[in-house]
């Protein structure tokens, strides 16, 4: 039969050529090889291209039947707790691999009540809620189920030893996306350290005000524990430490090398125990396995333990964490927040929409209130590139069982067979032998991981002094406040000694409000006061001496009439780089998680995954543009902590950016349309100026690649907001994280939520669901407030000595106009 089917081939080759156009030699095919259907060929001969090598081909093809004819080619698969998605990439990987796997797709888990839709199949293929206990596995022996396929690394819903006993097969996927897990863990960080999911709430209810439950944390410098080092648990140590610059520590009963071991073949993390971790660390990351010996690890027990103000997040399994002692830990102030995309009890309701129901678990539902509480419903692992290798280890895996040959090793190192535990050996030996298996296949799993980057040189905590000499009182309007910086400035004043009095005024600086500033030598402004000629010269006749900006912008200041009338003009050049270079990876992560989009639905009880499809970070193109203080650490955690290949543009190159690590971050200088045209993720932190004023317009944005993420921190004016809006309704942008938006002036800071908002673009933006706007608060951390506080303070303080203000941190200039 093959020597006809070439036959044929040669005569369609009248050119003697060798090779046939894929299409003519599909209809051949149909019609010689009737039995093949005509999907099944068209997707063998896809891999081919598009001139295909017929002999080539013939010889294969006849390899592949005889191997199918030899183990039955019919495999059926019953899918379980089947979504819209997990159908489309089942179909795509079943034509791309050429397997003719026969699929029936169920929506409903697998129980008893369910096993019957197994019966004829060879295989089911199960999700991370579906149950397969003894009396199940027997029922799917019984039904002639030859193999319980996982689409999850996780396989503690299943009896193995019962699988065992009935010879069933039961494979996983060990590794289907350590980074798509790894890289959500830290998102839910961020999200939760910034209060994202608050201000994506309030920002769509027109409430932009920002108040001290909005002020977040520096990570940088901050303690983070990873509970559970393995391949997960060491992709989010690696971007905590490399990329945030977190001192992080770690647990586990087997100590990982690549966590251990010195730089660069390891990361150079401490091991600690469990109790010291709890009780030293900022943070804590779970990435353990549920076995019986880590059911409920954080439990009311540890509470007593853990530092006051600890947050928790848990991408792992929900039966980690005792969920009553995490909500007494949450009403107590023990735990200051939690970020979860697992919980206890999730499997009735977890992938389904209870919107219009009620749930039946008081302590779900108690968390869902709460404030500081995020929660993702199992979706860490739903990422593009996840869903393609589950799909493809699983259908590999499926064609070795119905070949006979049983699954094979994930990209060849990687076990897929779940076997059941052996039992613990007595004898002190062999346990020793045991546990050094044990080790054996976390070195043979950590080999999984690509090579870790080297590090770079960690930024320097910053020190603050108090003052002398302050015996003669300085007077102080101080515009725009908000009751955070009122407490901020207040402590300042007397942790510094400072002899400041202050007229705080809720109300921004403009003509009709500068009478307010009579008597008071310093004025005290932010980001959205008007400091105009006129303003200014109205400030000078009422005797101000000096116009302190509490941010490092100054587009808000008429520079050239402060110089012509004398009028000294300073601000706060580096607040924190960290904070803002900080919030715009946070934004860009939660954009791309979608985590303010999940833990609204969740709060809705829908816990449903469509529409929250994310992608993975490593590997992505990312667009730095402006390399200053802040961009420099956006650049730094986006490559030395996710493995993004980051490329720069600004109009000086630095050599702290483009020199190679140690000295620098090694990045390479591109123009802005290799940035627009490459870039899959884009952050801006250029300054405004009459040069890059909407620098991305509607022909920056046509350039881009389809699906980019745009993040702004910068300022609002760099974007041309109604072709940012055509530019997310076309598709051609993805999604967008903006701390800044033109025109926000008169809204950001202040509860609009009980009156329309005039500005039509922000009122669009912030109902898009593939948008999130934070409301200038980049700057708001805690760290931020102390620096901010402290250099205006001293710049003040200066004035009121008639010396010029120093230097920030003896490095940064903080006078834009001077009169000394």
């Amino acid at each position: 039969m093959a020597s006809q089917v070439l036959t044929g081939c040669q005569y369609i080759d009248v050119q003697g050529s060798g090779v046939v156009p894929k299409q003519e030699l599909s209809s051949f095919l149909g019609s010689a090889l009737p039995e093949w259907q005509k999907d099944d060929m068209d997707a063998l001969l896809n891999k081919w291209g598009e001139n295909v090598k017929y002999e080539d081909f013939v010889s294969w093809l006849f390899e592949l039947r005889e191997s199918r004819e030899a183990s039955g080619k019919k495999f059926k698969v019953a899918i379980f707790s089947c979504a819209p998605y997990d159908r489309e990439w089942f179909d795509l990987t079943n034509q791309d691999l050429g397997c003719s796997l026969e699929f029936t797709y169920n929506s409903e888990q697998l129980n008893m009540d369910t096993v019957k839709l197994a019966e004829g199949c060879d295989a089911v293929c199960t999700f991370v809620n579906d149950f397969a206990g003894a009396d199940i596995v027997e029922s799917l022996s019984k039904a002639g189920v030859k193999m319980i396929a996982l689409r999850c690394a996780g396989f503690d819903r299943v009896d193995l030893k019962a699988a065992e006993a009935h010879g069933i097969t039961v494979a996983r996927v060990p590794a289907y996306s350590p980074y798509a897990v790894g890289e959500h863990a830290v998102a839910l960080m961020c999200s939760l350290n910034r209060n994202i999911t608050r201000s994506y709430r309030n920002a769509r209810m027109g409430n932009f005000g920002l108040n001290g439950a909005m002020i977040g944390r520096t990570l940088h410098g901050k303690r983070v524990g990873i509970i559970g080092t393995g391949l997960i648990g060491s992709i989010t140590a690696r971007v905590m430490k490399k990329g945030f610059e977190c001192e992080v520590v770690a647990y586990d009963v087997f100590e990982n090398p690549k966590i251990k071991d010195p730089e660069p073949a390891g990361l150079e993390i401490p091991y600690l125990p469990l109790d010291e971790l709890l009780a030293t660390c900022d943070y804590i990351s779970l990435h353990a396995p549920l076995l019986p010996s880590t059911k409920h690890m954080i439990n009311f027990d540890k509470l007593s333990i853990m530092k006051k103000g600890i947050m928790i997040v848990n991408t792992s399994r929900g039966g980690l964490i005792d969920t009553k002692a995490l909500i007494h830990g949450l009403k107590t102030g023990i735990i200051a927040g939690a970020a979860m995309d697992v919980v206890e009890n999730e499997a009735p309701f977890f992938f389904r929409n209870f919107s219009n129901s009620c749930i039946d678990d008081d302590n779900i539902s108690v968390l869902l209130r709460m404030p500081n509480v995020i929660l993702t419903p199992h979706l860490a692992f739903f990422t593009r590139e996840a869903l393609k290798t589950i799909s493809d280890t699983l259908l590999k895996s499926m064609i070795g069982v119905r070949d006979g040959e049983g699954p094979p090793k994930q990209n060849g190192k990687l076990d897929c067979v779940c076997r059941a535990p052996k039992e613990q050996p007595k004898d002190p030996k062999k346990c020793e032998g045991a546990a050094q298996e044990r080790k054996q296949e976390l070195v043979q799993r950590m080999s999984f991981m690509e090579q870790l980057p080297l590090p770079v040189n960690p930024l320097k905590a910053e020190a603050f002094a108090p003052f002398e000499n302050t015996e003669k009182p300085f007077r102080i309007a101080f515009f725009s406040a908000t009751p955070t910086e009122v407490a901020a400035f207040e402590k300042g004043n007397e942790d510094y000694k400072g002899n400041f009095t202050f007229n705080f005024y809720k109300a921004a600086l403009n003509i009709e409000s500068v009478d307010m500033v009579k008597g008071a030598e310093g004025v005290c402004i932010f980001v959205h006061d008007d400091a105009s000629a006129e303003v200014l010269k109205a400030l000078k006749a009422q005797g101000v001496k000096i116009v302190a900006l509490r941010c490092s912008g100054t587009n808000n200041v008429d520079i050239k009439t402060a110089k012509e009338i004398g009028l000294t003009v300073v601000r706060v050049p580096a607040y924190s780089a960290s904070s803002t270079g900080e919030h715009a990876v946070t934004l860009a992560t939660s954009v791309i998680r979608c985590i303010p989009q999940a833990a609204e639905n969740t709060r809705r009880c829908n816990f449903e995954l469509n529409g929250l499809l994310g992608f993975d970070m490593i590997g992505k193109k990312v667009g730095i543009i402006g390399a200053g203080r802040t961009g420099k650490v956006a650049a730094r955690i986006f490559s030395m902590g996710y493995g993004c290949q980051v490329m720069v543009h600004d109009v000086v190159e630095k050599p702290d950016v483009k020199d190679p690590p140690p000295n620098g971050l090694g990045l390479p200088y591109v123009s802005l349309d290799e940035i627009f045209t490459q870039s899959d993720i884009i952050c801006i932190f250029a300054p405004e100026k009459p040069e890059t004023l909407k620098m991305i317009d509607a022909a920056a944005i046509k350039k881009m690649k389809k699906g980019v993420i745009v993040v702004n921190t910068s300022r609002g004016g760099l974007i041309d907001n109604q072709a940012l809006i055509d530019g997310l309704r076309s598709g051609k942008i993805g999604g967008a994280g903006l701390d800044v938006v033109q025109g926000e002036n008169e809204y950001f800071h202040t509860d609009w939520s009980n009156k329309p908002v005039d500005n039509d673009d922000l009122s669009v933006l912030t109902c898009f669901n593939n948008v999130i706007v934070t409301y200038h608060q980049a700057w708001f951390t805690e760290e931020s407030m102390q620096a901010i506080c402290h250099t205006t303070l001293t710049s003040f303080h200066a004035v009121r000595q008639n010396q010029e203000p120093p230097l920030q941190r003896k490095k940064f200039k903080t006078v834009v106009t001077r009169t000394f």
